[in-house]
Parts: C-alpha cells; structure tokens; sequence
C-alpha cells in the first residue's frame, strides 16, 4: 500500500471504500478504525452492500478486520 492509500484509508473513517487485498479480493466496506503502529498494523471494517436507494447496510453482523500488509490499494467508491 503507498502512503496515499493510507492516508486515504485514516481520511475514511465511517465512509465507504473499495479495499482491493493483495490476493486480488475487492471489498466494499465502511472504515472503523485503522491502527498503523506497533507489529501488526491494521484495520477494523464492515462489509456493506448497496441498497437500491443508494445507501449501504452492513452484510453480516459483525465486523472484520485486515492486515495493513493485506492492503493492496484503497478506492473511493466515486472512482
């Protein structure tokens, strides 16, 4: 992940992005909290699906979380 992508991704808390992983998934997904320190660095996320009004809803009850290592690229969702 370049350092525009992580400043994008600490810029998106509570928005919506596109996670591409370095395994070639593509997530969308609301950021919760990204924690850039320490051994692990990561991120905690909701998966979300569109609604046809335009919004989003949380696929699932519970939230994940990636590794920052796993982070291919982030992507509002405009682009």
């Amino acid at each position: 992940m370049t350092e525009e992508h992580l400043a994008l991704l600490k810029a998106s808390i509570d928005e919506i992005v596109v996670l591409e992983t370095t395994d070639g998934e593509e997530v969308v997904a609301q950021i919760l909290f990204v924690f850039d320190e320490g051994e692990t660095p990561d991120l905690f996320y909701l998966k979300v699906v569109p609604k046809e009004d335009g919004t989003f809803v949380a696929q699932g009850s519970g939230g994940h979380s990636l590794l920052l290592s796993e982070v291919a690229a982030v992507h509002r969702l405009d682009s």
